[in-house]
């Protein structure tokens, strides 16, 4: 038996998804007319503008949400030589603002990042310092530093054949123009079980056990939220920690729908990576969902987490928690809304699934 999660199995941590009583709500403010097949997080620009990948699609967009106007920016391309250009992309997936004019798109194909202005104009190739393996880098400040979950503490180091279990991750801090890394904060490590493929049975994380959130806010303040004790710390730019209060919640129970769902959801995943859809496949389940399954932080120094549903299509929950670690209210979203991104004036971008299952990006206000 050998701890060796597979590209499909460690996108399972995320995997999972109660309603209740919303003690706040939201008010559509603008919507675009275009429809996408699964979008990434949404970034804010200037004058009302936005900017997300279709990762189905692969491709990279700015949007006005007052007028409608899309742009498709760069090319997508099947093969990405090493020293391709930065209009180039072959899998974008996720968009970062790294301050003033400057956008980030994460190629998880490619496994580089490119620069953007807001017009849409391709700047360059960020050199980041390759640690810890080829994953890529997706939380950044607008100070200077990237930051990157060190899981090759938990798959060994790279070593074939070296088991490790460790009680914490590493979230190491990467200088953008230094190289210099250092850790400044440590997750809880996975809950994990047997998974079995065919004749093969391996460690792997258990799908809807409780997982830590790290993410930072555009001053480098960073944030942490504990999935074990749903509650979310803070960590100061001096390295102070400020530990959040736990807040209550209801457990759900994991129930054989939930089980057929994900596992079909590990099937379809895995026609990217050649497996046979007649496989034997098991996978390891916890007994009750974590209290959140996502986390998300606004600038304004709030986090949002993600309630898991009893049902897959019920509207989703969040729990807001403020600057000091105390839960504020919750939020609940329209059916077929999911969050995607905030705005500095208190703007929040949601991706919003249609009768057909497309999607679109929608801008609401709290009311």
């Amino acid at each position: 038996m050998k701890l060796a999660p597979t590209a499909f199995a460690l996108s399972l941590l995320a995997l999972g998804c109660t309603r209740a009583e919303s003690q706040g709500g939201l008010t559509l403010e603008k919507k675009l007319p275009a429809t996408f097949a699964q979008l990434s997080n949404v970034v804010e620009l200037g004058n009302g503008r936005v900017a997300f990948a279709d990762t189905k699609a692969k491709l990279f967009f700015t949007a006005d949400l007052d007028t409608g106007k899309l742009d498709t920016l760069g090319t997508h391309v099947d093969s990405l030589p090493a020293n391709a250009p930065a209009e180039q992309y072959k899998f974008p997936g996720w968009v970062a603002h790294l301050g003033a004019d400057t956008v980030a798109l994460v190629d998880f194909s490619g496994l580089r990042t490119t620069l953007w202005n807001e017009a849409g104009k391709p700047l360059g190739v960020l050199p980041i310092a390759s640690v810890s393996g080829n994953t890529p880098v997706l939380v950044y400040d607008t100070v200077g530093y990237g930051y990157k979950v060190d899981y090759q503490a938990v798959i060994g180091g790279g070593e074939p054949g070296r088991v490790l279990r460790p009680d914490s991750i590493p979230v190491l801090r990467i200088g953008l123009g230094s190289g210099k890394v250092d850790t400044v904060a440590n997750l809880a490590s996975p809950e994990y079980g047997d998974a079995v493929f065919g004749e093969q049975t391996q460690q792997a994380a258990k799908v809807f056990a409780p997982n830590d959130f790290f993410g930072v806010l555009p001053n480098g303040t960073a944030w942490l939220a504990r999935g074990h004790e749903n509650r979310v710390d803070w960590r100061a730019t001096d390295g102070t920690w400020t530990r959040g209060k736990s807040h209550e919640y209801e457990k759900l129970q994991v129930t054989q729908a939930d089980r057929d769902r994900v596992l079909a959801q590990v099937r379809e995943r895995g026609k990217a990576f050649g497996m046979p859809q007649d496989l034997q496949v098991r996978y390891p389940f916890a007994d009750t969902k974590a209290p959140f399954d996502f986390a998300l932080g606004r600038p304004n120094g709030e986090v949002w987490l993600q309630r898991p549903r009893a049902q897959e299509d019920a509207p989703l929950t969040y729990d807001v928690f403020n600057r000091k670690g105390s839960w504020q209210r919750s939020i609940e979203f329209p059916r077929g809304a999911s969050l995607a991104g905030f705005g500095e004036k208190g703007a929040i971008y949601a991706s919003v699934k249609d009768a057909g299952g497309e999607r679109t990006v929608a801008r609401f206000t709290l009311r």
